[in-house]
């Protein structure tokens, strides 16, 4: 113990600037973060979504990044063998828009970014291990990106073909299904176009099933995400039908069919209208040289101008036109004419849709502006109940139109449904099975599974992407370029500015066929980039490899990435990308894991203070130099994790930088003081060697606190609830700062232990502040990292009292703090207590007690 003249020494000043580039020399020299793999500790995979480099990194990367480094650095210190890697998804259209602007090269814009943020990232004392910096940019890895498509190509999982697809007009390229975003380009916000090209695609709808089924085996993902996924491969179960194609003159050829998929074959007897979209096979066949065709073109030309995504959402106004044709009911022999319509899309089932108006939004629309037909076919159980009260039955039930100003219940009774007339209708009802199965007999109907999920469209018309490696010969056709001959290089010279991409350079698509020696051409479309990011948390795991992209071996070692951090925006796009290259990857031999992330924490959004997402294209962003200039870069990662958890969104807050700032010079001072006071000896206190019956009863009370913070914290930490850490350990530090301001004896072994418990829970938060503690106060050789998580004892940490919810008439008024496990009648009196203002001239009538949690007042 030491006496109050020592206590009252001034400590040393918190200067961070002068700590902080001390200890990123320090870390650099001694290549801290590199991994030193140990196979007998167990393995942390910790990564967070590499960013794209147009620029410094924003306040989103700064909360993502800090996230990520938080959970890998307190990993080290729970004894595991971490890999914590970072690279550059360093591909994409705002290199070339950027080289345009600026007159320079895509690529030296592109590293010029990378150095910008890589320097961003060694401010922030990120801890990673730079030895397995990758670049998608880098031939060194795209290289792999080519071998892999090879592969894949090889296992009939690449194919082109020539269909409809998104054209941005802005973007100067086609875009996939998920890359159009509430009708919009994902990337620049244009209206896409239709076109027909020839484009490479991914077969991914060959892992529709067990991408779906797999969801489940992902406790540790967002049941959002887990759902937005699942929504996206929309399974559908139904079954394909035959409609007979009448002939011009209106009478049914048996030869002539046209297919739906529907999974709703128990509504067939409310199908009044025929739908084929703009881009059905054959439409122009139905009505060239007749009266209808006029309109039909102009409704074709009309969807070439709306997206595909947009269209399927039935939210614009619907346009449609009658081809002067007509099918054949299969279940009631009706004839129903057939219309093209703009809002049926060819992507989903066969492009051509059986529609029933009175259980389909969208068809009733387009039947009441083109005033045709809605007959009710089902009746819901309220419409069943109400008839049957008015003394009709449902068999005699006839309803020939409606009144009605939206379409109905699509689930029920059958009514005017022929001798299907009484039974259930719905997806998968009795009378959907009874339909198909007649249907079946009659040869008109087989059963199918269905999907939404497309295959994924790689074909980018830029630039600055992986070359795809095939070559077209007149002779051989197109055939891969030779593994040994990979990869094949981008050029880094074109002149953007005077319009050249790779199709005007004949340096790189002339060559000859591998196969026939013939002259030929290369491939001149590139991939698109996320091809590059499907496959990279692979790379991390063998970065050096020149033999294969990732050994086996490595990849068992490492995989599946334990928690990968990121936003929710790439639900969809990234990881199910991700998650089909996995499952490819395994079926060719390189994996023996069927999912890329075990967990999957999305963080929330950085908004400004109008509410805003903060974001580079609006220019409301935060540069983390305005921060870290003033107060260094612990303060901010502090109160980046402090303002909200990781999980929520929240606005950026200038007074929540200036309080973590207070608090950590705080911290900072009783970590000081309790070190002097427990001078060099007591230093390596620990609770095993704490004499517990020298300690007072003030000491005893901190040495409760201590284990309770330690244990908050340490589940928090487990939860990535790192706000709700933080707070436990402000507790802490403020009953360590009352104490060491008192006047009573302070035990050395009982300093020494506060003393560094503070600073190793606030290590992996504030890491530059805590080496500098962990060094100088307290005066240790090794880094903290190497230093074992404070234990705990549980029963010490349970709280002698808890806090209950007090309300009154179901309405929370107040709080209460009872004595754990107290009485009902106890809990009851304490809350009439706390409530006192609420129940004045009132009588409690009874007192709802929920045991440790509330007490509900019913006042009269």
């Amino acid at each position: 113990m030491c006496d109050d003249t020592v206590h009252n020494m001034d400590v040393p000043d918190y200067d961070a600037g002068r700590i902080e580039k001390k200890w990123m020399r320090i870390w650099d020299d001694e290549n801290l973060f590199a991994l030193n793999e140990n196979s007998a500790r167990p393995k942390r995979y910790v990564l967070e979504m590499f960013p794209y480099p147009s620029g410094d990194l924003h306040m989103g990367h700064v909360r993502n990044y800090t996230i990520g480094d938080a959970m890998a650095r307190a990993a080290r210190m729970r004894g595991f063998d971490v890999l914590h890697p970072i690279g550059f998804d360093a591909f994409g259209l705002p290199a070339e828009n950027a080289a345009i602007k600026h007159r320079t090269q895509a690529a030296a814009w592109t590293y010029r970014n990378m150095e910008c943020a890589l320097a961003t990232m060694r401010r922030m004392g990120f801890s990673y291990d730079m030895d397995r910096l990758q670049q998608t940019c880098s031939p060194e890895y795209y290289r792999w990106g080519q071998w892999i498509f090879e592969k894949l190509w090889e296992r009939g999982l690449v194919y082109r073909k020539k269909s409809p697809v998104n054209w941005c007009p802005g973007c100067k390229t086609v875009l996939a299904n998920e890359q159009v975003v509430n009708g919009r380009c994902w990337r620049c916000d244009s209206l896409p176009e239709r076109r027909d090209l020839e484009q490479w695609y991914f077969r991914i709808t060959e892992y529709a099933d067990e991408l779906l089924a797999d969801l489940d085996k992902l406790p540790g993902w967002p049941e959002r995400v887990k759902q937005m996924q699942a929504n996206w491969i929309g399974r559908s179960e139904g079954a394909d039908i035959d409609f007979i194609l009448c002939d011009s003159d209106g009478e049914p050829d048996p030869d002539q069919r046209i297919t739906v998929f529907t999974t709703r074959a128990d509504t067939l007897f409310g199908c009044t209208f025929f739908l084929l979209s703009p881009e059905y096979d054959g439409l122009i066949d139905l009505v060239e040289g007749t009266s209808w065709e006029a309109g039909v073109r102009a409704v074709i030309e009309g969807a070439q101008r709306v997206s595909a995504v947009e269209r399927a959402q039935g939210t614009l106004e619907k346009h449609g036109a009658f081809t002067g044709r007509y099918v054949v009911n299969p279940v009631s022999g009706q004839r129903v004419p057939v219309w093209v319509a703009d809002y049926i899309v060819s992507d989903y089932g066969t492009g051509a849709v059986m529609a029933v108006p009175c259980g389909d939004q969208r068809d009733f629309e387009f039947a009441r502006k083109y005033d045709l037909p809605i007959v009710p076919i089902i009746l819901s159980d309220e419409d069943r109940l109400a008839l049957e009260e008015s003394g009709e039955s449902i068999d005699t039930y006839n309803g020939e139109s409606v009144d009605w100003d939206r379409a109905h219940t699509a689930e029920g009774t059958l009514v005017q449904s022929g001798k299907y007339t009484g039974l259930r209708g719905g997806k998968h009802s009795e009378g959907e099975a009874a339909i198909v199965a007649d249907l079946e007999d009659a040869g008109v109907c087989r059963r199918k599974v269905e999907y939404r999920l497309r295959d994924w469209l790689i074909s980018r018309q830029r630039y600055w992407g992986n070359p795809i490696p095939a070559i077209h010969c007149a002779h051989c056709g197109i055939v891969p370029v030779p593994v040994d001959e990979l990869p094949v290089v981008l050029p880094e010279d074109l002149d953007l500015g005077a319009g050249e991409t790779l199709a005007s350079h004949p340096e790189f698509y002339e060559t000859t066929c591998p196969i026939c020696g013939e002259p030929a051409r290369r491939e001149t479309d590139t991939m698109d980039t996320f091809t590059c990011s499907s496959w990279y948390y692979l790379r991390y795991c063998d970065p050096h490899n020149t033999d294969l992209p990732f050994s086996r071996a490595a990849a068992s070692r490492w995989m599946p990435v334990d928690n990968y951090v990121g936003g929710i925006e790439h639900a969809i796009l990234h990881l199910l990308y991700s998650r089909f290259f996995t499952k490819a990857l395994r079926d060719i031999g390189l994996l023996d894991i069927d999912e890329p992330f075990e967990n999957l924490l999305t963080q929330g959004m950085v908004k400004d203070e109008h509410g805003e997402v903060m974001s580079k294209s609006v220019g409301n962003v935060i540069a983390p130099a305005t921060v870290i200039e003033p107060y260094g870069a612990d303060t901010l990662r502090l109160a980046i994790l402090f303002i909200a958890p990781s999980e929520k969104d929240f606005s950026w807050d200038a007074n929540a930088v200036e309080g973590a700032n207070r608090f950590l010079r705080r911290a900072w001072r009783v970590v000081w003081r309790l070190s002097r006071d427990a001078g060099e000896d007591a230093l390596s206190a620990t609770c095993s060697s704490l004499d517990k019956s020298s300690l007072d009863d003030a000491a005893l009370a901190l040495l409760r606190e201590r284990h309770r913070a330690i244990a908050k914290c340490t589940a928090d930490f487990d939860r990535h609830q790192f706000n709700t850490a933080i707070s436990a350990v402000m507790e802490l530090v403020r009953a360590a700062s009352a104490w060491v301001g008192s006047k009573g004896r302070r035990d050395p072994a009982l300093c020494g232990l506060i003393a560094t418990d503070i600073v190793s829970v606030l290590a992996p938060i504030c890491p530059f502040w805590a080496d500098e503690l962990w060094h100088e106060a307290l005066g240790h050789a090794a880094d903290v990292y190497s230093a074992p998580w404070p234990a705990f004892d549980p029963e010490e940490a349970a709280s002698d009292t808890v806090e209950i919810a007090v309300q009154v008439m179901g309405k929370l008024r107040t709080r209460s703090v009872v004595p754990s496990g107290a009485t009902n009648e106890e809990m009851r009196l304490a809350a009439e207590h706390a409530a006192r203002k609420w129940i004045a001239d009132k009588t409690v009538v009874k007192a709802i007690v929920v045991p440790g949690r509330l007490v509900n007042l019913i006042v009269r």
